[in-house]
């Protein structure tokens, strides 16, 4: 939509922010998780589906690398 290549986007994304776009996509997501597991007894797979992650497993895998918890782990001990 705004015709920046993506290779530049992401290079002017880490100049400007300091990490990367993937880096701080993750961060978003985790964070969003992190709220739904809190507020909401959905299950694992729909949360990951609802904050963009089409794989279960992907998505543990990038939260307990971010959090140091799986998210099962996140969910009980909040």
């Amino acid at each position: 939509h705004v015709h920046l290549n993506p290779v530049y986007f992401s290079r002017r994304f880490k100049e400007v922010t300091g990490s990367t776009f993937k880096d701080h996509l993750n961060r978003v997501r985790v964070e969003e998780a992190k709220r739904l597991l809190r507020a909401t007894d959905h299950t694992l797979l729909d949360i990951a589906l609802a904050v963009g992650y089409d794989n279960q497993s992907y998505f543990t895998k990038v939260f307990k690398s971010r959090t140091g918890l799986t998210p099962r782990q996140y969910r009980e001990i909040k």
